[in-house]
């Protein structure tokens, strides 16, 4: 009997053993001499060097972990703690010293943002009404008809005889009028020209640019509710019109050369804001293009992970709303992924109501003016295309703006639980512009996560207390502590280009929630700390994406992901966290400097901003927002060809 159960339980010794002495040699802690292991497997290669970076100061988030020196070896965290402890534990260590006055922090989070979208609009010219600052070089904003105009007039001497000129950027209300006529009569009638406005959700083409493409006054007519956003004569097309010309003109403006340099541009500018991973939650990229981008980005080491998550709602309407199918086509489309870019295991993305910056949430009191909101789906395609997902175990991740959206989407959360329960689904409500309290109770009561854009506060907070929606409900935009109190892990993201990609923005914004005057506190009692803050944006942002266990904190064994500051962000004056600099990041244990002369903003002044959002007003709830356009756009590549 002894000798029976010797022969059971040895196997299980030998692994468990194996597994023990696994983690101590990620660790650094492998015993001088012969080991037990070699024993069994002979004698050992000679180990990777161990790097110990030395910090002023080391903000881990984590409660077990402090010292002023971290140990990384082969990508993670081997060692935390002072650094002559950490010498003498590993001895042929090297000692990096290059951050010995700065503040090292996990690496910072963004769960939601559209990266591939801002790669589009980084090729064109950039003529908008704020400066811009890009690692390729600064763009000096314009305002007023004639200023708009004469710099358009600039940028077109510059091309050869022929070539398109294509520029983003334009507001009606900064810029003046334009349309098909005035381009073609002020700035060439012998050039293709097409104007991105600022939003991503307009276009305007002059008549040589409609030429290029193909287009005709027919297919501007009779296309449903497409036709119904566009404007033949004026070379017009906005939100639902762009169906119309993407098929054509993405071919142009996002030709393999183009979309290479996009995407450049684009790692460069989430690598700019400190970001170490970033997910973009409603990608419906082709097998083709998904490789094609992969190669792209990872050609020269990437800084940072990207993590692609499937457009749930656009692949149901694709399968004539077949729930079952869209299931079936999003388990063949995240079969392919490169090393650091990959589709997210088991999430998908959902849609609720519409867009915030345009107005067209679902609010169950209904708005001042007496507009209507939208559904981008409605709860019943929402409940119809979550099902299988939920059944299937997926995190599902869905976009929610108004306190009706939030309603009828928990509504449907409580029914799934009832109908199949199931523990840690962190099914997630993103962006969160206006809820209820109780309504936060109830996502805490269903598991419900909550990751949500702060800047709505500070761009929108006070004039949506003037327009459409009223102070009661505008100063809680964004809540932040009702979130914290309920017990759910808050996180930020930025949904750029909604909101630059600077979670110490996004930090400063919760932490302050200031109005565009930057002289009224909105919804005092929604403010959280700096450390909240922070934990928004890196290990509860990990939790957020399901990633926890990897990254989002400083501790032994997770992913060695650092954002190096020269002040700390949780002792700096919280005014001043949107402009806390950022040195470096570490990612998987290799340095990535930053230049803090092409750090990435925006600098919106808050004239410029109020402009902004009088534009919106002045358009009658029309837009949307990156999310929406981030559907449309992906559109204008299904027929395209990449070769990877």
């Amino acid at each position: 009997m002894f000798n029976t159960m010797i022969k059971k339980r040895l196997p299980l010794f030998i692994s468990a053993l194996t597994a023990v002495m696994s983690m101590s040699a990620i660790a650094g802690e492998s015993p001088k001499g012969a080991s037990l292991q070699e024993l069994f497997e002979g004698p050992k290669t000679a180990a990777k060097p161990v790097t110990i970076y030395v910090a002023k100061e080391l903000v881990t988030m984590s409660p077990t972990a402090s010292g002023n020196a971290v140990a990384v070896k082969d990508g993670r965290i081997a060692g935390i703690g002072s650094v002559d402890v950490l010498q003498k534990r590993f001895e042929k260590a090297v000692v990096d010293k290059r951050f010995a006055d700065k503040v090292l922090t996990p690496g910072m989070i963004d769960p939601h943002m559209h990266l591939w979208l801002f790669a589009l609009v980084s090729n064109a010219k950039f003529i908008t009404p704020a400066d811009w600052t890009l690692p390729w070089g600064d763009e000096k904003g314009v305002t007023g008809h004639d200023a708009y105009m004469k710099r358009l007039k600039e940028y077109e001497k510059t091309l050869k005889p022929g070539e398109m000129l294509f520029t983003w950027g334009y507001h009606q209300y900064f810029h003046g009028k334009i349309n098909r006529k005035i381009l073609d009569e002020q700035i060439s009638n012998t050039r293709p020209i097409i104007v991105w406005q600022r939003s991503v959700h307009e276009m305007y083409f002059n008549t040589k640019a409609l030429e290029m493409l193909g287009l005709k006054k027919s297919d501007f007519e009779n296309k449903g509710e497409a036709s119904k956003m566009a404007i033949w004569d004026e070379g017009h097309v906005w939100e639902k019109g762009l169906y119309l010309v993407i098929g054509k003109l993405f071919p142009i403006i996002a030709s393999p050369e183009k979309y290479k340099l996009g995407m450049e541009r684009a790692r460069d500018y989430v690598h700019a804001g400190g970001i170490t991973a970033c997910a973009d939650p409603g990608v419906q990229l082709t097998k083709e293009l998904t490789a094609s981008m992969i190669q792209i980005l990872e050609a020269n080491p990437l800084p940072f992970e990207y993590d692609l998550i499937p457009a749930g709602n656009s692949i149901y309407d694709a399968n004539g709303k077949n729930p079952v199918k869209t299931l079936e086509t999003v388990r063949e489309m995240v079969k392919h992924g490169g090393k650091h870019i990959k589709w997210a295991d088991n999430q998908i993305k959902l849609f609720a109501d519409g867009a915030v910056y345009s107005q067209l949430m679902q609010l169950k009191d209904g708005y001042l003016d007496g507009h209507k909101g939208e559904w981008i789906q409605t709860p019943k395609d929402l409940e119809n295309s979550a099902r299988p997902f939920w059944k299937a175990g997926y995190q599902i991740i869905v976009h929610v703006n108004g306190d009706l959206g939030m309603e009828k989407t928990l509504d449907i959360l409580d029914k799934f639980q009832t109908e199949y329960p199931r523990y840690d689904h962190r099914f997630r409500i993103d962006h969160f512009a206006f809820s209820e309290k109780d309504q936060v109770k109830r996502s805490a009561e269903l598991g419900g996560l909550i990751s949500s854009n702060p800047f709505y506060t500070y761009v929108l907070g006070e004039q949506y207390s003037k327009f459409g929606v009223g102070p009661e409900r505008a100063e809680v935009i964004a809540r932040g502590r009702t979130v914290l109190e309920n017990h759910i892990p808050l996180s930020f993201h930025s949904d750029s280009p909604m909101a630059p990609a600077r979670p110490t923005l996004l930090m400063w914004a919760a932490v302050n929630r200031l109005g565009l005057s930057e002289t009224k506190v909105l919804g005092p009692q929604e403010r959280i700390t700096p450390e909240e803050a922070f934990r928004a944006v890196t290990i509860d942002a990990a939790y957020a994406m399901g990633r926890e266990k990897e990254m989002g904190s400083i501790e032994i064994g997770k992913k060695a992901n650092f954002t190096v500051f020269e002040q700390n962000p949780l002792t700096i004056d919280p005014k001043k966290l949107k402009d806390v600099a950022i040195a470096a990041t570490v990612f998987e244990g290799k340095v990535y400097p930053i230049d803090a002369k092409k750090s990435m903003q925006a600098n919106l002044s808050q004239k410029v901003m109020k402009q902004l959002i009088a534009y919106y007003q002045a358009k009658g709830h029309e837009h949307g927002d990156a999310c929406v356009a981030n559907q449309i756009l992906q559109e204008g590549f299904k027929e395209m060809k990449f070769t990877p």
